[in-house]
């Protein structure tokens, strides 16, 4: 990569299409792509990429469901649009929508699935896509692909991964091989087993399956690249859970076909897809693909073109608060057992206002601009109620921090997946299938939980509070429970929905509170199983939501408990990827005991992740006396830092 190409970060080529019915089909045509379909007894497709010459699809699309027969016209206009519709001899009725807006380098594809039926349509691995057919020669393909390779976007290091993992595949392994992935746990086939309150790193890292092959490749996008040239291929939806995919199917015996785009079920996601009722239909997220020039960092570029085009890009001039996280020093978490912590005489002991005016002058003096309260601060774990009798009202101390320390207030706020469920009524409770109560497990995607959760945060918000960490998100099971207001049962995506809804309901009355969302279904691990994207910033609320903008900062996975050894091992590389293919922000706390005379922990962190916090106090006058300085440098340059876009010439070069 030269300066120059570096500087203009993503060179496309221009592109214009148009949409115009034909007797026996349908073509979009232009620089880029141009797609010819042929509907009848299913539909034959022709991808070509014009510039390379190269065809991504050809032949019959692939459907898991049966194969549609199209008697209806085409529909399209001159502008850019292509529908198709059939159905199957089972009641099942397919539109495939296409779309090629004039000067842009991408096509799209949207799918709507109606169930004609009276009875319930189950697809629970339902797929359906364009077909490659490709020839495999021992461990690598023929033809024009054969140097080209695939590369999962924005997870090419997932947060668990070393120094030699990497989502880098051959179209061979693709059409061969399952996918082994580490990023996400069984949460469907294995929930939560453990009571609210435990601990979450043991609980989650013991009771949930972590690593597993897939027989699909899931990824938000796919980078296919030889270097030179290359197409990102993405899925994206607000409605449902949904991942692109690739995988295969058979042909003949001299070719495989590579199956992608389309929609596909995913471990039962999007569940309003893999489950239609009679007479409904579910249209699926939209499938985009988009030419550009270059290899692997140019893909993830024009990834993050293409999300901040849907709202998910670094508000402008973003300038969140620096937190000093107490929790480093603090005697409540390191000294006292887990179970203790909870306890009001250990509380009373090692959590007080005067260890909090310590801890608010440790932040002033390093430079940090708010004080970032963590587990204690409220009457027990996560009840979000401020402790009146060991802090004072709440009013009065986000006073002090003003007007003696010049810091402002966030706190830690953790949700129904991690907490003390005794503040809350018994009747928000999870219910099993048969009416039983879970026992102390709040029911997360209830009505009932949610507005007692918003009354609280409200309060704190009132209060002064700026900054809510949405931490103990995770999924603990369906319930049943009819008066709860969710759909019965309630799973996953309620789950994720109700998370969702609160972030919106919060901005909608305070909107210059900062919210982090931590995985809605395995928050408080390094792992992802969420779309990162999903309820983030400026996407779409749901029917009945708010009209507020949805929650602020990613969670930079768990990334905060010894983030030298992190960077080290090759785990803190995520952050990098991530900033490749997101400008959404980012937010990590790090321990400043770990760090080094060269501030290199704290400039790692600092530089990947535009929300910072920190904590902590070196045992060497040395090392402090360099992380002081380098927070004055930061605070300099911190517009850049928070607010600037980031580039990327190798990991270790930003």
């Amino acid at each position: 990569m030269t300066r120059k190409s570096f500087l203009e970060t993503l060179g496309v080529l221009p592109a214009a299409a148009s949409v115009r019915p034909v007797a026996n089909g349908g073509k979009t045509a232009g620089l880029r792509f141009e797609l010819t379909v042929h509907p009848a007894r299913g539909l034959e497709t022709k991808l070509l990429h014009e510039e390379s010459g190269l065809v991504l699809a050809s032949g019959a699309y692939s459907y898991s469901f049966g194969t549609p027969r199209f008697d209806q016209p085409i529909k399209g206009h001159e502008g850019g649009e292509l529908i198709v519709e059939g159905s199957t001899g089972s009641g099942i009725q397919v539109r495939q929508h296409y779309r090629k807006p004039a000067g842009s380098t991408w096509l799209e594809e949207q799918i709507t699935i109606a169930n004609r039926t009276s009875h319930s349509l189950a697809l629970p691995r339902g797929r359906a896509g364009f077909v490659l057919p490709l020839t495999l020669a021992g461990n690598s393909v023929t033809g024009p692909l054969r140097d080209f390779k695939f590369t999962g976007v924005p997870y090419r290091r997932e947060p668990r991964g070393d120094r030699k993992q990497y989502a880098d595949y051959t179209l061979a392994q693709v059409l061969t091989e399952p996918r082994y992935s580490g990023l996400r746990p069984n949460v469907r086939g294995n929930p939560a087993g453990s009571r609210a309150g435990d601990c979450v790193t043991s609980r989650f890292h013991s009771t949930m399956m972590i690593g597993q092959e897939y027989p699909e490749y899931a990824s938000e996008g796919w980078v296919l690249t030889d270097g030179r040239i290359g197409f990102l291929i993405t899925k994206y939806s607000q409605k449902g859970m949904e991942w692109s995919l690739l995988d295969r199917v058979p042909l003949d015996d001299d070719h495989v076909g590579l199956c992608w785009g389309g929609f596909g079920i995913f471990e039962g996601d999007p569940e309003s897809g893999a489950w239609i009722a009679p007479g409904a239909e579910h249209r699926f997220g939209v499938t985009r693909i988009t030419a550009f020039e270059g290899g692997i960092t140019e893909g993830f570029y024009a990834f993050r073109a293409e999300m901040e085009s849907r709202g998910h890009a670094c508000p402008k001039g973003f300038n969140p608060p620096v937190h000093w996280n107490e929790l480093y020093d603090n005697r409540l978490w390191w000294d006292a057992s887990f179970a203790e912590q909870d306890k009001p005489e250990a509380r009373k002991k090692y959590y007080t206002l005067t260890s909090m005016k310590e801890e608010a002058r440790k932040a002033r003096d390093i430079g940090c601009e708010a004080l970032y309260l963590d587990p204690g601060w409220d009457t027990n774990f996560a009840s979000k109620v401020w402790d009146e009798q060991r802090l004072g009202k709440i009013e009065d101390f986000t006073k002090m921090l003003r007007e003696e320390y010049g810091l402002s207030l966030s706190l830690h706020t953790p949700m129904s997946g991690w907490c003390n469920p005794s503040t809350y009524p018994r009747d928000i409770d999870r219910m099993n299938r048969d009416g039983t109560r879970a026992d102390r497990w709040l029911c997360g995607a209830s009505r009932q939980y949610r507005d007692e959760t918003f009354r609280r945060l409200d309060a704190l918000a009132g209060g002064g509070a700026r900054y809510f960490m949405f931490d103990g998100t995770m999924y603990s099971g369906e319930c049943w429970d009819r008066s709860h207001g969710h759909a019965v049962p309630a799973r996953l995506e309620a789950h994720v929905h109700s998370l969702d809804r609160l972030a919106r309901m919060v901005h909608e009355k305070h909107p210059h509170v900062l919210i982090e969302m931590h995985d809605q279904l395995v928050g408080g691990t390094n792992l992802r199983y969420v779309p990162t994207y999903y309820g983030q910033g400026a996407s779409a609320p749901r029917e009945g939501d708010p009209k507020a903008a949805g929650w602020d900062d990613v969670w930079a996975y768990e990334l905060m408990w010894d983030p030298m050894r992190d960077l080290v091992s090759g785990n803190a590389i995520v952050l990098y990827y991530y900033n490749l293919a997101y400008s959404m922000p980012l937010y990590i706390h790090i321990d400043l005991r770990k760090d080094n005379i060269n501030a290199l922990m704290l400039w790692w962190n600092a530089s990947t992740c535009r929300h910072l916090g920190m904590g902590g106090t070196h045992s060497d006058p040395a090392v402090r006396a360099a992380q002081k300085a380098a927070m004055r440098d930061y605070r300099r340059l911190k517009p850049f830092f928070t607010a600037g876009t980031f580039y990327g010439i190798d990991e270790m070069t930003h």
